[in-house]
């Protein structure tokens, strides 16, 4: 593959720095390929900055002119008579690739490629490929994609996106980057509905100029983001990554990375989505352990994973208290903790003492407690317990297991001990679909919350470090 022209040293070119910082907050947007029909990218994209309330100037570029959604329109980049900060390429892959050479003689800033046909499209993009690297050997600007799904940042309410799954996200300790636009929006989408905020999503795409390592450093280097959360197809450049990914963490930061292309199958089908090599897995795999990274099995593990860092909580040590409201439940967390390397330790005689005020004598009070029905009756013993497995110093990591909430002093009760300490907490609720209780108390405080043992388990081995998660 062509070598990337990400790291060029002409002068001519933005820096990386100031690239990005244009990127995130742009003055103006230029929507080239704008469009009055319903179903095209360069509509939705027009949309979504508007409905998203962008603060900035939004201009619409479309040979036609007129007006657009009460904005003018117009009708080539060079027709606009103030320097452009951001364009987005919404058109077909032709229109595109002169769009970018007139991008390159008006000074554009940043441009976002939403356009597909390149290296992805295999030897059909070849040509497009080809012209794309020698526009991009001089170009005073900088590139996103092509071939990606945009970029959003809820703090600056900007959406470069087509895709309506980053609607709504708030401001948070997430930063994600991402070679598939729909794993990133499942993924945003999952962490939202549990109250994780995002600082910034990027659809990376083919990444022929600005790469995933580049995006991870500059987003690290915000003191809100504790987390960056990586979908990769590719190390477009595997050392620079490696050295960025081990400055963050050794900063206290944390990577999550989801890498595709692990079977030969998935290699394959990589190089048609984003025209990524995928690498040979256990090299990456052994790459990731050496600088800190955390690497999830799939989507729905990096999620999961992703909820219990962005808490911000780090473990002393690696012993687990667990409360239950079933035997069940609290026997199958015990197995899974244990066998992620975990200690589960029989509580102190103080703390089975302060449990034995509410757990009736046919529970458990050892670890994993068996708070039995009998907590349903009485919404505040549950709140009772966990605080008294958190006070307990042989514990590092605690966690509460609940079916169904009969009211909501059940969830606030929960919500009320986890604030009562700084050890790390995670709380799996089974039966919300059931439940006559909101989960607002536990997205409103960060608290991780999940639907089943063995998704907290994911988060549990977050928390333990460097390693795979499943």
């Amino acid at each position: 593959m062509p070598k990337t022209p990400s790291n060029s040293t002409d002068s001519t070119r933005p820096s990386l720095a100031d690239a990005l910082k244009t990127l995130f907050d742009p003055a103006n947007v230029a929507v080239v390929g704008a469009s009055r029909t319903k179903g095209k990218l360069g509509q939705a994209v027009l949309e979504l900055l508007q409905r998203n309330n962008y603060r900035g100037k939004v201009i619409p570029v479309n040979p036609s002119g007129g007006e657009i959604e009460g904005l003018k329109v117009a009708r080539s980049l060079s027709e606009i008579d103030v320097p452009v900060d951001v364009a987005v390429l919404s058109t077909p892959v032709e229109v595109a690739l002169d769009a970018l050479e007139e991008c390159a003689k008006i000074g554009v800033k940043v441009v976002v490629g939403v356009t597909s046909g390149f290296s992805e499209a295999g030897e059909d993009g070849s040509e497009n490929e080809a012209r794309l690297r020698r526009i991009l050997e001089t170009a005073p600007f900088r590139l996103i994609g092509p071939n990606c799904e945009g970029v959003v940042r809820p703090r600056s309410d900007l959406q470069l996106t087509f895709s309506p799954m980053f609607d709504g996200l708030s401001d948070g300790p997430v930063a994600m980057i991402s070679q598939s636009g729909a794993l990133a929006g499942l993924m945003a989408l999952r962490l939202g509905e549990r109250g994780v905020g995002l600082s910034a999503i990027v659809s990376s795409g083919n990444e022929s100029d600005i790469t995933a390592a580049d995006l991870m450093e500059h987003l690290g280097d915000d003191p809100n983001t504790r987390v960056i959360l990586c979908y990769l197809e590719e190390l477009r450049n595997g050392r620079r990554f490696a050295e960025v990914a081990k400055k963050l963490t050794d900063a206290g930061k944390h990577v999550v990375a989801v890498k595709g292309g692990r079977s030969s199958a998935g290699t394959r089908a990589v190089q048609s989505h984003t025209g990524a090599m995928a690498g040979d897995d256990r090299v990456v795999s052994s790459i990731f352990r050496e600088v800190g990274v955390i690497r999830a099995r799939d989507s729905v593990s990096a999620v999961d994973a992703t909820m219990a860092l962005a808490a911000g909580r780090k473990p002393a040590g690696n012993r687990v208290g667990i409360i239950s409201v079933t035997g069940g439940l609290g026997v199958e967390m015990t197995d899974m903790a244990e066998t992620l390397g975990f200690e589960v330790p029989v509580f102190a005689q103080e703390t089975q003492k302060a449990l034995s005020e509410y757990v009736p004598y046919y529970g458990s009070v050892t670890n994993p407690v068996d708070l039995t029905g009998v907590v349903l009756a009485n919404p505040s013993y549950v709140g009772r317990c966990l605080e008294a497995v958190v006070r307990d110093p042989a514990v590092d990591i605690a966690i509460a297991i609940i079916t169904f909430a009969p009211n909501q002093m059940f969830v606030e009760a929960l919500a009320e001990a986890y604030k009562s300490t700084g050890k790390p907490v995670l709380i799996i609720w089974t039966g919300a679909s059931r439940s006559a209780a909101s989960g607002d108390a536990f997205h409103e405080n960060g608290v991780p919350l999940y639907d089943s043992p063995a998704r907290a388990a994911s988060g549990l081995a977050a928390l333990r470090g460097a390693g795979e998660v499943q």
